[in-house]
């Protein structure tokens, strides 16, 4: 079986976008905070990848030992060494160009992060990582709350 982890980018202030995401087939939906825009291929600007579909590959990290490993997204544009991981987080300066999931959002925030990466992980482990996508799209609302 497939799966694709659906995000929908809807909220974006100067410091961060926030997205819905839901894994169809699964009660798993939350939220991820992410930097702020504009999407860039470019590495190291703090800033948000772009729109489209994206692979996924386990990523070992010196930075994230306790959460190791992580799921790491990649497409033609965005090279696997960029390094966007999904990986615990609530805050916009624990990000520099990755995916924090959350179960609730407020402004510039997601909360109860490390119990919803735990969620992501334990099904992307069960199914297999090489079963999984991500498509990332945008539908912007106005505020951020």
């Amino acid at each position: 079986m497939t799966y694709t982890i659906f995000v929908q980018r809807k909220w974006q202030t100067t410091l961060s976008t926030i997205s819905e995401f839901s894994i169809p087939g699964t009660d798993i939906r939350g939220y991820f905070l992410e930097c702020p825009g504009p999407d860039t291929v470019t590495p190291r600007l703090k800033k948000r990848i772009p729109e489209g579909s994206y692979r996924l590959v386990w990523h070992t990290s010196g930075k994230f030992v306790k959460h190791n490993p992580t799921p790491k997204l990649f497409n033609a544009d965005v090279s696997v060494s960029r390094d966007i991981l999904i990986h615990p987080g609530n805050n916009p300066q624990d990000t520099e160009g990755c995916l924090l999931p959350g179960t609730e959002r407020l402004a510039n925030k997601v909360t109860n992060s490390v119990i919803m990466y735990k969620r992501i992980k334990e099904i992307i482990e069960k199914e297999g990582i090489a079963n999984f996508t991500v498509m990332i799209t945008s539908c912007y609302v106005d505020g951020n709350r």
